[in-house]
């Protein structure tokens, strides 16, 4: 355990239902996510939805948190919360959060998935990253926890200075990653070395749609790093497609449990990292 009273490598999971809720606390997750993707997940339609004006984010969360949290039991649950969102407000989803007795909040849907003039437009008009950065911070501010999603160092960097509890290394829309493992590797260990030591970190998305493939891309990280670096795993639909939950819950701690035992096996002079390896 760490200072948050967190495992080395937490398991989270993603739904949007009392009985989803259920049986992920059952099988053994650290935390349920209460996502507003996963609404659409549950219908048969992609995660990239997610991302389209077809329903308010914040409102689609105010609407299942309370059975989320029903259905958890005495797992903590997390929630997602468009930090832009004008519309609903930052500070009375908070609110509605804190008394429907969620924990932390993560910031989705994040504007880190979007590029080009749609991602420099919303950045100039204030609604692009300082946004989520500023519902971390609020969160924080609330006693409740603030699970990052974070997509280069950069966006670490202004994580930990706004107080996030964990740093969750997106890697894409899940299943529609680059296909290039050493890279994405590369990608989370210049993310990971921006952690201080202790804070949880945790992979997600991109080409991780099995434990099987969260080796193969550890198994890359690893010539990366001067010792252990421990990683968490985030899944969505990884948890939501499964037709044993709690099996697939015990895979998921098998692969993320690996990464905290292994030796040095590079040095930061074999093109390991950079940043501050602290970790």
């Amino acid at each position: 355990m760490n200072g948050t009273g967190l495992p080395e490598t937490p398991v989270l999971a993603a739904t949007a239902s009392q009985a989803g809720a259920a049986s992920l606390s059952h099988a053994g997750v650290d935390r349920v996510v209460a996502y507003h993707s996963s609404v659409y997940r549950q219908r048969g339609m992609p995660s990239v939805a997610g991302l389209l004006p077809w329903a308010s984010a914040n409102e689609q969360v105010s609407s299942m948190i309370r059975d989320v949290v029903s259905g958890s039991e005495s797992t903590p649950v997390v929630a997602t919360v468009c930090g832009n969102d004008r519309m609903t407000g930052v500070d009375r989803m908070l609110d509605l959060l804190t008394e429907e007795g969620a924990v932390g909040v993560l910031n989705a849907p994040t504007v880190g998935l979007l590029e080009g003039t749609v991602r420099a437009v919303l950045e100039a008009e204030g609604l692009g990253r300082s946004s989520e950065m500023e519902l971390l911070r609020s969160a924080r501010e609330r006693g409740l926890e603030a699970w990052a999603y974070v997509f280069d160092a950069s966006w670490a960097r202004v994580a930990v200075e706004a107080g996030a509890t964990a740093l969750v290394i997106h890697l894409g829309i899940t299943g529609y990653g680059t296909g290039d493992l050493r890279q994405q590797a590369r990608r989370a260990c210049e993310i990971a070395a921006e952690a201080p030591s202790g804070m949880p970190v945790l992979l997600h998305g991109g080409d991780l749609t099995s434990p099987e493939r969260f080796t193969a891309l550890y198994s890359e990280l690893r010539p990366l790093v001067p010792g252990p670096l421990p990683c968490g795993f985030f899944g969505a639909s990884a948890f939501e497609a499964a037709a044993d939950p709690s099996a697939a819950v015990r895979s998921w701690r098998r692969a993320t449990a690996m990464t905290t035992t292994h030796t040095r096996i590079a040095s930061m002079e074999m093109g390991g990292c950079t940043g501050d390896q602290h970790r």
